[in-house]
């Protein structure tokens, strides 16, 4: 019987920072706390870590939703990370129970309490926590570097743990592929374990697969005999993975471990609110299920169904190959006269190449007379060739000197040309110039007539208004005497 040590738990829902629960008591461990406080973010954690599937069940809508979404002072977090430690009391070398760790101090100093700086180191240490185990893509000299190294086989059953691990069992949900379950064959898988997802693993199935991960190297860890922990990992990029005692393993092999103890996700251990009317009221077949996980058989039914499973496989197997069979004894008389051919044309080939010697042999001593004869031609040849490469170097020196004069006479033509070119261009100037120079002229003249067209209406306007004014003088002169005489008239009549 395994015994709960403790749970640790980093960035699950409300679990922002690293929190660890010890359990070093024996008997009932309860969590008391307010509404909201996260107290049943405790038991979604075990169930989570155990291999729960279903995010409804862990009241969310996806599997994402688990992972702390952030707060107004508080950024998300990449990763959620539950950690189970379980221990065998029979076996465990450690104290199993032991008095609660509390320590009550009822006075503090006021300068040793630092909200802001405690909540900052665990933030940075959760930071790095995350940049550790954050798996990246695979570079090239790392590459090669783990090209250069074996593959490292990692044993699930480490300490106390059951060594029976079903490696050929059917892989878990592809939403936790991360760790690639890289089972190879029913036969390597059981020999190798527990494989790691760094090395590069092929399925074996009709289409085979080739899954390339990258090689993470993980700190070294202690765990007592008889200690078993359980983690599991969950980025936002959707990645996944399992550890068992700190070594990569698939969520086949951890359901094997609790498998028959009455751990796991749909077991009896875990019963939350609601749970103990639903199996009241459900199927017989559903409660049989509970009763069967009670009484530890699920186990060998498991293992039975699997088995079953092999051997249908293997059924399947055995009736293709008898078709194979049978196809192949089918072709067999074909085959004996295809033989019979490929012999007779071995023979003929081989008569055939023994005549084709014979043949070569008298070709290739004509050829040689002939050889001899094209020698002296050649010779020939060579020399009325010595003798035309003379005639020919004399008219190249002769087509060199005319060719030279031809290049003379036209570098003459092209001053020639430029110097036209230079008198055109003086002409074409000039003639632009004394025409724009006669434009001019036309227009000064036009402005001259119309300047003395302005001046005589100028001088005749002068004129009509020195007459008008001399009118308004007489006028004023009139008015100036009617109003003298006005004047006097009124004085006179005053006295």
């Amino acid at each position: 019987m395994l015994k709960l040590k403790k749970v640790q738990i980093l960035g699950f829902k409300s679990f922002c920072d690293r929190t660890e629960l010890k359990f070093p008591g024996e008997g009932i461990a309860a969590v008391v706390g307010p509404n909201g406080c996260g107290k049943s973010n405790i038991s979604d954690a075990i169930s989570w870590v155990l291999g729960e599937q279903s995010a409804k069940s862990l009241r969310g809508v996806h599997m994402a939703d688990v992972i702390f979404a952030g707060t107004r002072d508080r950024k998300p977090t990449g990763m959620a990370e539950v950690s189970l430690t379980l221990v065998d009391p029979q076996v465990y070398e450690g104290p199993v129970t032991g008095e609660p760790e509390i320590d009550v101090q009822n006075e503090l100093e006021e300068d040793d309490w630092d909200e802001a700086g405690i909540r900052t180191a665990a933030a940075d240490a959760t930071e790095a926590h995350l940049a550790e185990v954050q798996p990246g893509p695979l570079d090239g000299s790392e590459q090669l570097e783990e090209q250069a190294q074996d593959g490292v086989a990692a044993d699930a059953s480490s300490g106390d743990a059951p060594s029976e691990i079903a490696a050929d069992a059917e892989p878990g949900p592809q939403a936790e592929a991360s760790t690639a379950e890289p089972s190879i064959t029913p036969e390597n898988a059981e020999a190798t374990g527990v494989t790691e997802p760094d090395a590069q693993a092929s399925v074996a199935a009709p289409n085979a697969v080739v899954l390339k991960i990258r090689r993470r190297k993980f700190k070294p860890m202690q765990f007592s005999e008889g200690e078993i922990v359980v983690t599991r990992r969950l980025f936002r990029t959707g990645e996944s993975e399992y550890l068992l005692n700190g070594k990569l393993c698939r969520l086949r092999d951890i359901q094997d471990i609790f498998m028959g103890t009455g751990l796991g996700p749909e077991s009896y251990a875990i019963i939350e609110q609601g749970r103990i009317g639903q199996i009241l009221s459900s199927k017989p077949h559903d409660r049989r299920a509970i009763i069967e996980e009670a009484a530890g058989i699920t186990k060998f039914k498991t293992k039975k169904r699997l088995a079953e499973a092999r051997l249908e496989q293997a059924r399947i197997n055995l009736a293709r190959i008898n078709d194979i069979f049978e196809e192949v004894t089918r072709q067999m008389n074909s085959l004996k006269r295809q033989a019979a051919k490929a012999e007779r044309y071995a023979r003929l080939r081989d008569e055939m190449r023994e005549k084709l010697r014979v043949v070569l042999a008298s070709k290739f001593a004509q050829m040689g007379q002939e050889e001899e004869s094209l020698q002296g031609g050649l010779a020939a040849i060579a020399e009325e060739i010595q003798s035309r490469n003379e005639t020919v170097s004399a008219h190249e020196a002769e087509h060199s000197e005319r060719t030279q004069r031809g290049y003379a006479i036209e570098n003459e033509i092209a001053r020639n040309s430029q110097s036209l070119n230079a008198l055109a261009l003086e002409k074409e100037r000039a003639t632009g110039r004394r025409a724009s120079n006669e434009e001019r002229c036309a227009e000064l003249e036009a402005r001259t007539a119309a300047a003395e067209a302005e001046l005589e209406r100028a001088q005749t306007q002068l004129i009509a208004l020195v007459a008008e004014l001399e009118t308004n003088r007489q006028f004023a002169e009139s008015a100036a005497a009617e109003v003298a005489a006005a004047q006097h008239e009124w004085q006179s009549r005053q006295q």
